[in-house]
């Protein structure tokens, strides 16, 4: 048996091309980190199937669960049809959040089976993995504080500086929940896109720096204004949580959960309690690992 810890990932800068490549997509590039919220893994050996167990009721646990279908692409990259696993899932990432929890699992999957199958992935072969499962899965292989490139299905991870300053989060999350990033990126308004490449730069530079002041003037999503048109709820978050002293509030992925900056947990902890009474499905006090 393998135990996991799969963390959720932090978009810090989404920052979209308007000008799509010859493959039709549009290139992006985003600053990831991660929260301290994780879901907890255990991985037992099996004989041919795939088993998924999770005490969330909204999971599938069958050929629709991602973690099913990393492990399945896993096994035909073995060649191995005996090959199968027990996975046990215990969700604390929200679902449908933006924070990449399935994908994250996935990864901590697939690290956890290169254990228990004595193998070992090489950078082709998570290439290869990423073409299928995407930008999320591909930054969860190696996870920390890194500038991710997407060009269509390829990717690269590029580490930054070890470490942030130290900040604490509430994570806000409507009971209202978005579609698919896919959904997302057909409804994007291109004029609200593209404005933020000086801003991706000066937030490189303000995280070697560790200018707390920079990087969160330069904190930026261009999937935000586009969403807001179909979600409003998305700017309400916001202006609540500046209101109970956020430093700055950023919506988290492709929405539409909302995640406030702090300067301590104190600060994080008042401002929760000052939301209690409003509609939110849930309100998360949390910080970058």
């Amino acid at each position: 048996m393998v135990k996991k810890k799969a963390f959720a990932k932090l978009d810090l800068a989404i920052s979209i091309n308007p000008i799509k490549s010859n493959n039709g997509y549009y290139p992006v590039d985003y600053i990831d980190c991660q929260a301290d919220l994780y879901d907890e893994i255990l991985i037992e050996q099996k004989e041919k199937d795939i088993e998924i167990i999770c005490d969330h009721p909204d999971v599938p646990k069958n050929k629709e669960n991602f973690v099913y279908q990393a492990v399945q692409l896993l096994k035909e990259l073995k060649g191995d049809k005996k090959l199968g696993s027990k996975i046990v899932l215990k969700k604390g990432i929200p679902i449908k959040a933006g924070f990449g929890g399935g994908s994250s699992d996935g990864a901590a999957v697939i690290r956890g089976l290169e254990e228990l199958w004595e193998i070992k992935l090489n950078e082709k072969q998570l290439a290869s993995l990423a073409k299928v499962l995407g930008k999320d899965f591909y930054y969860s292989m190696y996870g920390g504080l890194a500038e991710v490139q997407g060009k269509g299905k390829n990717y690269k991870v590029i580490a930054l500086s070890p470490h942030l300053p130290t900040f604490w989060l509430l994570i806000v999350i409507p009971y209202v929940e978005k579609p698919s990033t896919g959904w997302m990126y057909e409804h994007l308004n291109t004029k609200d896109i593209g404005r933020s490449l000086d801003k991706l730069e000066n937030l490189k530079k303000a995280i070697y720096q560790k200018n707390k002041k920079d990087i969160l003037k330069n904190l930026h999503n261009d999937f935000e204004n586009s969403v807001v048109f179909y979600y409003p709820v998305v700017r309400d978050i916001k202006k609540d949580l500046v209101k109970v002293g956020a430093s700055a509030a950023l919506m988290a992925g492709s929405g539409l959960s909302v995640v406030g900056f702090f300067e301590n947990r104190e600060r994080a902890e008042d401002a929760k309690r000052k939301l209690r009474n409003k509609a939110y499905k849930q309100v998360l006090v949390s910080k970058i690992i």
